[in-house]
């Protein structure tokens, strides 16, 4: 295996080759974490000047994960973290590097335009990007090197979507990203030097799908799998939510239950309260002048981040094969 390396600017700066151990794990919708990627390596003049804090790794001979319309292709890629230099019990020095993959980035930004989207999940994501880290957020909070990459319309509801002064970005797009069901990253292409904020959806590779997709099954009885395990747990699970919105110019704080998950009795029913105090009440209209938002659209948006934030605590599978685990 050999991992190509980058400084920031996504200029070379050479060539990984002499490696212990690599664990490289993507994830779909999930959050970047700080050990998504794991290099243990030996200690040699390469490897130093390489697994340097900060730099971008992409892993050579992998099939691109985009391919535009002109042909460039985009890849997955990671940036250095954190590092240790250690000398075992043998006296042989290893270097361990560990980070994430670039939709860590996101949660650089906070979103700090107020007001509402009307769209898809797809369109909310694409407007919420856009507004904080390409060249409308300004030249400060831009990411260098950025775009937005095209997109198919990916499918969904129309909803309406209130933007939450201070919120993480990398927290609002994991939101909608779950809700939606799309996955999402930053990929690199290396050849023009530039980031590409990518957001797709899964193809069904299970046996008899409908979309037509060969299926991708792996079983101990094809003897293409060596180690599998399962879990699953209700530990966070909640399904029914109380959401509490700000209060009108008469101090009344509208109040609703989601719908969602609401028929739950008894045990089996597990609430939560749900805070909507930050959607503001009023708006802006064209002509910059506030305007109270209806209480029926303003239920909705409470509503809508009830059962947003009841889809962050829903019951959790983990199935891991061969060292590699997807959630769901």
């Amino acid at each position: 295996m050999e991992i190509k390396v980058y400084d920031k600017n996504l200029e070379p700066v050479g060539t990984a080759d002499e490696m212990n151990s690599v664990i490289w794990q993507p994830s779909y919708w999930a959050p970047a974490a700080p050990d998504d990627f794991s290099i243990l390596a030996p200690i040699t003049e390469n490897n130093k000047k390489l697994f340097v804090k900060g730099n971008i790794l992409i892993l050579h001979g992998e099939e691109p994960e985009y391919t535009d319309e002109s042909g460039k292709k985009w890849k997955r890629a990671a940036q250095i973290r954190y590092r240790r230099i250690a000398k075992d019990e043998k006296g042989v020095e290893n270097i361990e590097v560990q980070g994430s993959f670039l939709k860590r980035w996101l949660s650089n930004r906070i979103i700090i335009k107020e007001g509402t989207i009307t769209g898809t999940n797809q369109k909310i994501i694409t407007e919420l990007v856009k507004e904080n880290c390409t060249d409308t957020a300004g030249n400060k909070r831009a990411f260098k090197q950025f775009i937005i990459l095209p997109q198919e319309e990916l499918g969904g509801s129309t909803v309406e979507y209130a933007r939450e002064y201070g919120m993480s970005l990398a927290d609002a797009v994991y939101e909608r990203a779950l809700v939606g069901k799309l996955g999402y990253d930053i990929l690199v292409n290396d050849k023009e030097k530039l980031y590409g904020f990518w957001l797709y959806k899964g193809r069904d590779l299970s046996a008899g799908n409908t979309a037509g997709n060969d299926p991708c099954i792996f079983s101990r009885d094809s003897d293409n799998v060596n180690e599998q395990e399962y879990e699953e747990s209700d530990e966070n699970e909640k399904n029914v939510a109380y959401v509490i919105g700000a209060a009108d110019d008469d101090a009344v704080q509208p109040k609703t239950t989601a719908v969602k998950g609401d028929e739950a009795e008894g045990i089996d029913r597990r609430e939560l309260f749900v805070e909507a105090t930050d959607i503001a009440r009023k708006e802006k209209d064209a002509g910059g002048e506030e305007t109270p938002i209806p209480l029926a659209r303003y239920e909705q948006l409470m509503k809508q981040k009830g059962e947003g934030t009841l889809e962050e605590h829903r019951e959790r599978g983990i199935f891991k094969e061969d060292g590699k685990s997807v959630s769901f």
